[in-house]
């Protein structure tokens, strides 16, 4: 219920910052009025190709109907019980973990942490920001003073520009680790 929640009020903060009727949204969507009526009211059950359609109608990613993109957080903790399910069947389940705009680069990295192992990090530089999200094993990442314990499906996203660090705390831990590099980042060339 707090997904279709979520979309009640993205969907019509969205519209409304399009500057865009309830009627031209639909037309743009392919979808009918008293659908988005509907789902602005957090009712309905819609398809996943519904959401999708209105997400590119409105020129967002389809994230940014599920979770408010504005002002987080320097530190946020994603727990998987928390997050919201965006398609679901038998075999199959995908669920938001978080989702942002960038307008620099991305790095990816798989960390494998042996078990009591600990890894220290100093700063990436200013602007950087960096989403830790716990695969399998018990990690414990500090930023700055406080640390948080992190189980499999679990995700925390800081401000990478002070020292942290990666603990395995269960066993080994497997970390995907994402880097977002602000635009112009020094030293970094512009892309093409």
């Amino acid at each position: 219920m707090a997904a279709l929640e979520s979309v009640a009020v993205q969907l019509q903060k969205w519209r409304t910052y399009r500057a865009m009727s309830v009627s031209a949204l639909a037309r743009a969507a392919g979808v009918s009025k008293s659908t988005v009526s509907e789902l602005e009211r957090g009712k309905g059950n819609p398809a996943l190709d519904t959401l999708w359609a209105l997400a590119s109608a409105l020129n967002i990613p389809l994230g940014f109907l599920f979770a408010d993109h504005n002002g987080q957080a320097a530190v946020r903790v994603v727990r998987e019980a928390d997050t919201p399910i965006v398609a679901e069947d038998l075999s199959f389940i995908s669920r938001l973990m978080g989702g942002w705009q960038v307008n620099g680069q991305i790095e990816i990295y798989l960390l494998t942490i042996a078990k009591g192992r600990r890894r220290q990090s100093d700063s990436h530089g200013i602007g950087v920001i960096e989403h830790a999200l716990v695969m399998a094993g018990t990690a414990t990442i500090g930023v700055g003073l406080e640390s948080t314990v992190l189980e499999p499906g679990d995700m925390l996203t800081f401000s990478a520009d002070q020292p942290h660090s990666y603990e395995a705390t269960g066993g080994q831990a497997r970390v995907l680790s994402i880097h977002e590099y602000p635009r112009g980042r020094p030293g970094v060339p512009p892309p093409p």
